[in-house]
């Protein structure tokens, strides 16, 4: 009996031995990113406590790269290679070695040169208009006859953007709705894009009494376009710039707007609602629309942000009071203080921040960044993170490192943002 105890025991503490260790493997392996950029001329640093060495592969030699002192003096001793050599402008595949003989993780690396920003914070309008119709919803409506029918029901669902009528191309509401009206009672073909398939459904309008007379629905929901408030993150001096840190939902199937054509405009905040616990707050403002408030064009709606070219008028009125920042890349981000940049007060202000915790790999790449806003200024402006804060730039030891995305519902105080260099890769 003793002996079965024994055995017993001895397996538990097997057990407990491999979940350890599988537990310390996958947050060594976290630890590690997967993709890092370097300056040339930089040495790739990762976190010193780690006990691994990277090994590049160039012109056919090994080439170590030091990642700490501990682990420099390790890979002297145990590998016979150049050691602490930088590498030149290019992309390599590194293998990442633990204690120096075990090989872990592969991470690509590439070496670009130096980069800086004009880091912004203003909040613009966001104007965009969508790539064909697109259906919120259907719903009943009544006939002449009294009786309620739906007749877009299971044939039109939400996401759907109507393209063409009867082959006739469309792109707004009021294109739709004559074309309806044209129709009459006879059947229609829409062209459609469900996804990111095209396809072709049939559909019949039904006859509905209105104050101006008898005319003609589908019963269905739809917009052309979208209108709010964001934030512009940066741009550069050849006024290409990144706002948001995320896409512009559609609102209902969580999917990115398809958006032709988009502008930034003018934009003043006059109010905010101060976010609570369970309740996001937002900025309230007034877009400046026409093309004398227009500071730029959108060109692409991503997951990670919206991008395009700054009109040349307002590039010139603002680098000259934008302070440009070195990018900081995510290997580099630290733990701790760091700053983000807001003009919601009406004026550019730097509001104090912690960073939390960095996610070298998250499942959604505007969470790489969680932080804290302890700013007592921001805090009594808008309760913490709100909406129409996102894209706010992050600055820490005088670089740009990322852009605010989230806010952490249950605790406005508490955010997430996107590496700045993920908003530089779309």
């Amino acid at each position: 009996m003793r002996s079965f105890y024994a055995q017993f025991y001895k397996n538990l503490i097997w057990i407990y031995l491999c979940i350890l260790c599988c537990f310390a493997y996958g947050t060594m392996m976290d630890s590690i990113p997967g993709h890092v950029y370097l300056q040339e001329g930089q040495t790739l640093q990762l976190d010193q406590k780690l006990p691994v060495m990277l090994a590049a592969d160039q012109s056919r030699r090994e080439v170590m790269v030091d990642v700490g002192e501990s682990t420099y003096q390790t890979i002297q001793r145990r590998r016979k290679c150049v050691t602490g050599e930088k590498l030149e402008a290019g992309n390599y595949k590194v293998t990442c070695y633990l204690f120096g003989l075990f090989p872990i993780k592969e991470v690509e690396v590439s070496v670009v040169g130096d980069k800086s920003l004009y880091a912004s914070g203003h909040v613009v309008g966001i104007y965009g208009a969508t790539n064909g119709v697109f259906v919120l919803d259907t719903s009943p409506v009544e006939t002449l006859d009294g009786v309620f029918e739906e007749p877009a029901d299971h044939i039109l669902f939400a996401g759907d953007y109507i393209m063409e009528v009867n082959g006739t191309s469309i792109s707004t509401k009021e294109e739709l709705v004559s074309q309806i009206a044209e129709n009459g009672q006879s059947p229609m073909v829409l062209t459609l894009i469900r996804g990111q398939e095209q396809i072709k459904v049939s559909v019949q309008a039904v006859p509905v009494q209105e104050e101006n007379g008898c005319t003609y629905k589908l019963g269905v929901w739809v917009k052309d376009d979208m209108a709010g408030i964001g934030t512009l993150t940066y741009y550069n001096n050849e006024r290409d710039f990144g706002a948001l840190g995320h896409g512009i939902g559609d609102g209902e199937t969580g999917g990115l707007l398809r958006i032709t054509e988009g502008y930034l405009y003018r934009a003043e905040v006059f109010g905010i609602k101060r976010g609570q616990r369970g309740e996001p707050g937002e900025l309230e403002g007034s877009v400046y629309y026409g093309e004398a408030n227009r500071l730029g064009k959108v060109e692409d709606n991503t997951d990670i942000g919206i991008y395009g070219t700054l009109e040349q008028d307002f590039y010139d009125r603002q680098h000259f009071s934008d302070v440009v920042y070195p990018v900081c890349y995510k290997q580099d981000v630290q733990l701790g203080e760091a700053m983000l940049l807001s003009d919601a007060s009406g004026e550019i202000g730097m509001y104090h921040i912690e960073i939390e915790s960095v996610d070298y790999e998250p499942g959604d790449d505007n969470k790489g960044i969680r932080f804290r806003v302890d700013d007592e200024d921001l805090l009594s402006l808008t309760g913490g993170v709100v909406q129409g804060l996102s894209g706010s730039p992050i600055i820490q030891n005088g670089k740009i490192i990322g852009a605010v995305t989230h806010v952490l519902v249950n605790d406005p105080t508490r955010g997430y943002g996107i590496f700045i260099e993920n908003m530089l890769e779309h």
